[in-house]
């Protein structure tokens, strides 16, 4: 076990006692080194990489942001940076030269070896958020006409540079993926035993263009640690871990709270993402909604006639309005939760319309009921009160349609369903609930 300090790296760093910080942070976990230098200045995170050792430096390196890469790469010497991205998975490596201008990429790459290169050209090929572009090529497969005995040879030999040994894939000659044997089943296994009778046939496995929010959705449901990667021949080119899923899922549910809160989607961290970045993501999402809520001043224009005549329906609009976009905010919520989980698909639709019909006219019989009585704190009219409630009562079962009907919308139009939600909800809502409010009040009233 590890043991975690404290490590005063700046103040180390200025009396240059460099011995005592390479022998304190060689023992240290990647993400604990991680943490010590994030506030660190470029020059200083620059000593520390040049004491690590090459593994440990590009683990560390590939947690970084990208702008910090890029100053570390422009820092550092040809020799250190070629050391620490000739060690970086490929994958990794793929995610870095991304984010660099094209002379900064190609000098990277004149780095690595003829196959490593055309390794990180591969998964540069492959669609941004695919599962080509989170593969490792590191791992152990054997054909079925191994015997056991062979099998466990050839862990020995790999394992120390596969991501995993627990699992490992079984393919024909031209490496067509057949199934997977583990660990444990060649542990236990006579040496003689052919792989063929023991390992388990069709595994589960994704494409190199899958998507890597339904890879992590496959992970999860059929509970694998790793899982293959094929190309359209079926032949095994990769494999994808555990470990990198966690960051998808971390990707994943930032992408969707963006989404859901109307902006387009920041994937770096909030320190290392520029202001102008922010209002960049914002800003159209801001205007486009702030035209689409200047329809309001319309509707309530339309029925200006009606407010002049009863001028303390005003008083209720605000209710009406906050009603019907809490409602509607909650349904798209749960909805675009459960489409992500995989609980509701889009052939459920009728099934959800018809549940939040229901769920609408229980919550709005309660909260109409509500206001109706604390209508009576700012009008003593029944019927004012009466219209409100009424109004109340529609808006919510509207809103609450509306915020599970959009999601489905969304997903017909091939629109990610999060784009439907939040400012998007409240503002239909708003409008939606503000023409009700004054139309159902008009027609009980009485108003001309």
């Amino acid at each position: 076990m590890k043991v975690k300090i404290q490590i005063d790296i700046r103040k180390l760093i200025e009396r240059g006692d460099f011995r005592t910080l390479k022998m304190l942070l060689e023992d240290q976990d990647p993400n604990v080194i991680y943490e010590m230098i994030e506030e660190l200045e470029t020059s200083e995170k620059a000593v520390v990489f040049r004491l690590l050792n090459k593994d440990l430096a590009a683990e560390v390196f590939s947690k970084l942001e990208p702008d910090e890469q890029y100053e570390l790469v422009k820092m550092l010497t040809d020799d250190e940076i070629k050391s620490i991205f000739k060690n970086m998975d490929p994958s990794d490596r793929a995610e870095l030269l991304d984010e660099l201008p094209a002379d900064v990429v190609t000098k990277l790459l004149s780095f690595l070896p003829k196959s490593e290169r055309e390794q990180t050209l591969e998964v540069l090929n492959y669609p941004e958020n695919s599962a080509g572009r989170l593969m490792s090529p590191y791992f152990i497969y054997v054909t079925k006409s191994m015997t056991v005995q062979k099998a466990l040879d050839k862990v020995r030999k790999f394992g120390k540079d596969a991501e995993t040994i627990y699992t490992i894939f079984v393919v024909e000659e031209d490496r067509t993926l057949i199934g997977t044997v583990k660990l444990e089943d060649l542990l236990f296994a006579e040496p003689d035993t052919l792989i063929e009778e023991i390992y388990t046939p069709d595994p589960i496995y994704v494409k190199t263009n899958t998507d890597q929010e339904e890879v992590a959705e496959l992970m999860k449901k059929y509970d694998l640690n790793a899982i293959p990667v094929v190309d359209n021949d079926m032949r095994l080119v990769g494999i994808i871990t555990i470990d990198d899923i966690v960051d998808v899922i971390d990707e994943e549910a930032t992408e969707d709270i963006h989404k859901m809160a109307g902006m387009s989607v920041t994937t770096t961290s909030y320190f290392h993402t520029s202001p102008l970045i922010f209002i960049k993501n914002r800003l159209p999402w801001l205007l486009g909604l702030l035209l689409l809520q200047s329809i309001s001043a319309y509707i309530i224009s339309s029925f200006e006639s009606v407010i002049a005549a009863v001028p303390i329906l005003a008083a209720f609009m605000a209710t009406m309005v906050d009603a019907g976009g809490n409602v509607g905010g909650q349904s798209s919520t749960l909805i675009i939760r459960s489409m992500a989980l995989g609980n509701v698909e889009l052939k459920d639709w009728w099934k959800v319309l018809l549940r939040e019909i229901y769920v609408g006219l229980i919550l709005g019989s309660i909260l109409s009921a509500v206001l109706f009585v604390r209508g009576f704190m700012i009008s003593h009219d029944v019927m004012v009160n009466v219209s409100a409630a009424i109004s109340l009562l529609i808006i919510i079962i509207f809103a609450n349609v509306v915020g599970a009907m959009l999601p489905f919308l969304g997903k017909l139009m091939r629109i990610d369903p999060a784009v439907m939600a939040g400012p998007l909800i409240t503002t239909v809502a708003d409008l939606g609930g503000m023409w009700i409010y004054f139309t159902v009040v008009t027609h009980i009233l009485g108003i001309k």
